[in-house]
């Protein structure tokens, strides 16, 4: 896809009809995102159809919340949130499950608006602190939670994916209303 250095967006909530933009982008971003971390065979194998069919089942269900990313009519990226899945944290936690953007809109300002409009919408619900668990060694995606005011709560577990054990670290921050309010 070729994208221009300017564009417009719309955040809007996720509906049945995403479903094939969404599951593209997750097979997509997957692909590149985790290439050196994850199994390359089980990369590979990723299939946009099945993934569809999980998103239409999700969406369908309404839970979690996900709302998309989308330029001249496509899905580009999206998140998906809502209550914290975790039994330690307390019920004002909220969780950020999934967030991707398509790797042809990578640094181009999605992500930053796709977390600031779900973070709006937990604060609005009620949360003052949202988590997410991201791969270790997936330093990018760190990186960018970090800047956007996350910091690692000392929480770690390990998943398999593929058949490889992978460690995820749990991050937190304060919901803040607008990233521009996120703590540092």
């Amino acid at each position: 896809m070729n994208v221009s250095s300017s564009f417009e967006h719309e955040i809007r909530p996720a509906t049945t009809a995403d479903v094939r933009g969404v599951a593209t982008v997750h097979v997509d971003t997957w692909r590149e995102a985790y290439k050196d971390i994850m199994p390359r065979e089980y990369l590979a194998a990723l299939d946009v159809v099945t993934r569809a069919e999980r998103w239409l089942k999700t969406l369908t269900a309404g839970t979690p919340c996900v709302l998309v990313a989308v330029v001249n009519d496509a899905v580009v990226g999206w998140i998906a949130y809502g209550p914290s899945r975790d039994d330690d944290l307390e019920s004002r936690c909220a969780e950020i499950e999934a967030i991707y953007v398509a790797p042809a809109f990578w640094n181009r300002g999605i992500g930053t608006a796709l977390m600031s409009e779900a973070s709006e919408r937990l604060y609005a619900e009620g949360y003052s602190e949202v988590t997410l668990w991201v791969l270790k060694d997936n330093k990018s995606a760190q990186s960018f939670y970090v800047q956007r005011g996350f910091q690692t709560d000392g929480s770690a577990k390990v998943i398999e994916i593929g058949g490889a054990a992978l460690t995820e670290v749990r991050l937190k921050r304060r919901i803040a209303v607008g990233l521009e309010n996120a703590p540092r």
